[in-house]
């Protein structure tokens, strides 16, 4: 998959996130274990995604959260 598109993949993850009834954050592992990507190719991705706005991570990029600016690029 190309980086647009995974990013678009960990966006449409954390929408899922959303829809519980109490959304916590989502560990790298599970987005790592969809996208079918290593753990450590997945916090990197996560990060430069921090970076952007589009998502809130640790600075490990270990757990996030979509954020308004994650959420306008899905509904583009």
């Amino acid at each position: 998959m190309s980086v647009l598109a995974n990013k678009q993949q960990v966006l449409n993850i954390l929408v899922e996130n959303l829809r519980n009834e109490h959304p916590q954050v989502v560990e790298s592992g599970i987005i790592a274990k969809r996208l079918n990507m290593s753990v450590k190719d997945t916090c990197q991705l996560i990060k430069i995604m921090n970076s952007m706005g589009m998502v809130e991570s640790d600075s490990e990029g270990m757990r996030s959260l979509i954020t308004r600016e994650g959420m306008r690029t899905i509904s583009v």
